[in-house]
């Protein structure tokens, strides 16, 4: 060979070599691209699963605040019940004590009304027993006079 043809010869290697060291490192660098996307591939799938453990996690507590509202509303009918109840005896007690002062009310006017009718016919007894010992002569005999009504209240 001659010097010409062994310079291109060394030309030519050193050219393959130079794009076999390039070809190295282009490979070099895609394969820490694919290292470096599989990585955050790795990150985001523990992050979707991080997600949907939260999202799990908001969904039994929605639940749970759900049933606790659910008895909190049942609880709330339950008291709305019972003070009806309540108010339902109180008025029927009101009623029934407005009864019991009209009884007394009515039970203390036939009292006097009694008592009234009791003093005049006491009058009107005494009235007749001195006509009668006045027409026998003896007006100067002592009248006796009723007992006076005790009175009750």
């Amino acid at each position: 060979m001659s010097v010409i043809g062994d310079r291109a010869v060394k030309k030519l290697e050193k050219l393959m070599a130079w794009e076999a060291k390039a070809e190295e490192l282009n490979i070099k660098h895609a394969l820490k691209d694919v290292k470096k996307a599989e990585k955050a591939v790795k990150k985001s799938v523990k992050a979707v699963e991080k997600a949907e453990k939260a999202k799990g996690k908001m969904v039994k507590k929605e639940h749970s605040t759900v049933k606790a509202l659910n008895a909190a509303k049942h609880k709330h009918a339950d008291a709305l019940e019972v003070e009806t109840k309540a108010e339902e005896a109180a008025s029927a007690k009101r009623e029934s004590e407005a009864e019991a002062d009209r009884s007394v009310q009515q039970a203390r006017g036939d009292l006097e009304s009694m008592q009234t009718a009791m003093d005049g016919n006491a009058r009107e007894r005494e009235s007749r027993l001195a006509e009668v010992l006045a027409q026998f002569g003896m007006e100067g005999a002592a009248v006796p006079t009723s007992a006076q009504p005790a009175s009750r209240l």
